[in-house]
Order: structure tokens, then C-alpha cells, then sequence
């Protein structure tokens, strides 16, 4: 199952994309809002979210590392919530907020994006199988022991990523990770361990869609292929 995520795996969302979830919730799982940290809904009682973000503002800050836990459980139950029919998300798609205000960068460099499978120890020693505090996610500060990274950024850090104007409140890209939740036991544990910097007065947000699956946007494999039938039909219609 490890994978790297490459540049080719972080791709800008397009303008208007209609989703085919029920969008019954977006899980949050990095973010700057103490209001939007409790990803329940109906009967899902999602791990919270880790709220240490920059919030936006003058005195904004620059950069963060922070880390969020969560069990395979959880996620197969989150895409169950969201999506039919059951166990039809196969690819763990991470979506990204950039906000930029005023001068805001031209680029917003992803220094990391690791994701570790069942870790031995995790600081602070959060109790997956609990609903985990915000405070609880936001203490482990990208320190564990042990486990298997199933999913890393190559190169690290990534390429930078151009502002991509979807407005506030909208996904700016989504990073395809390769991971199958369902193809996962439900107690593994995962550790997701995000840093980013040159970042200006902007609130970013992280979260796994539950409006929008893998397919709404195109994989670049996908577009490759799709390019490659077009280049063809063009091909032949020149020879005829």
C-alpha cells in the first residue's frame, strides 16, 4: 500500500465542480476555527479536528506542523455517511484551503505530508478509540514512534503551490494519496503529520471532502489518457 505522493498527485480543483456526495459533512481535520473541530454528524462522531492553524491577521503567522490521528474506522464510516453505496471510496483524497489576503504569497510551499500506519507510540499519547480533543491533536506536534508510513511526500518539500482563487470556504486542491480505506482493518491507526510555510494572513483548512469523491476530479492518470485518446482521434481524423 505505500505510496508516494508525487506533484503529479496534487492537483488544482476546477472552477465549478459539482460533487456527488450528499455533502452531510466535511471532515476537518487541520483548521483554524474552534466552531467547525467536532466532524459529527447523524450518527458519526468523528475524531476532532486540530484547530492550531493560522487564523488569518496581521500578526499572522507564517507556517505550521501539526498532526492529526484517527482510526480507518472512522474514515470507512465518514465515506459511508457521504457516499453509496458503501465501501466506494477508494482512493483517501486530502483537500486543501489556501486563503490568502491583501499581498498574499504567489506560492505556498507543503514542506511535508506524511501519513504513518498503526504508530507504537504517538506524543501525548491520544486515545484513538475515543473521541480525540482538539487540544489532544494538536499536542503531538508530528512525534511518534515506530509504525509504517504508507504515504509521503516525493519530493519533500513539494513543489510550490500557486494560489488557486476558489474563494474562501472552497477546496484549492485536492492530494490524492493512494489509500484505500476500505482495504484497511477498522482499528489501524493513522497518523496524518502536515507542515507548510510561506504562508500570509490566510486561514487555512484541511479536510476529507463529503461532497466530493476522487472521481469528480480527474486523476492525473486520467487526464493523461483522456489526452492521449483526444491526440488520437485527431490523429485519425487528419488521416482520413
Amino acid at each position: 500500500m505505500a505510496d508516494a505522493i508525487t506533484t503529479n498527485n496534487i492537483l488544482p480543483t476546477p472552477q465549478h465542480v459539482v460533487g456527488s456526495g450528499n455533502g452531510t459533512l466535511d471532515l476537518r481535520m487541520f483548521t483554524h476555527s474552534g466552531s467547525e473541530i467536532q466532524n459529527t454528524g447523524g450518527t458519526f462522531d468523528g475524531d476532532n479536528g486540530n484547530n492550531a492553524l493560522p487564523q488569518g491577521g496581521g500578526a499572522d503567522i507564517l507556517f505550521f506542523n501539526e498532526s492529526y490521528v484517527t482510526t480507518a474506522g472512522e474514515l470507512k464510516a465518514f465515506y459511508d455517511l457521504n457516499f453509496s453505496p458503501p465501501g466506494s471510496i477508494h482512493n483517501l483524497v486530502i483537500f486543501l484551503d489556501l486563503n490568502e489576503t491583501g499581498n498574499g504569497q504567489p506560492t505556498n510551499t507543503l514542506e511535508r505530508l506524511d501519513i504513518i500506519l498503526n504508530p507504537v507510540s504517538i506524543q501525548g499519547n491520544p486515545n484513538p478509540f475515543a473521541d480525540i480533543s482538539s487540544a489532544a491533536q494538536a499536542a503531538i506536534q508530528q512525534i511518534c514512534v515506530g509504525g509504517t508510513t504508507i504515504a509521503w511526500l516525493n519530493p519533500q518539500p513539494a513543489d510550490n503551490l500557486p494560489v488557486n482563487d476558489q474563494g474562501a470556504g472552497h477546496a484549492d486542491y485536492a492530494i490524492y494519496t493512494g489509500i484505500d480505506p476500505f482495504a484497511l482493518n477498522d482499528n489501524d491507526v493513522l497518523l496524518f503529520n502536515v507542515s507548510m510555510s510561506h504562508l500570509n494572513n490566510g486561514a487555512e483548512e484541511i479536510f476529507l471532502s463529503g461532497t466530493y469523491s476522487p472521481s469528480d476530479i480527474p486523476e492525473p492518470t486520467a487526464l493523461m489518457l483522456s489526452g492521449l485518446a483526444a491526440t488520437i482521434l485527431l490523429i485519425l481524423k487528419q488521416r482520413r
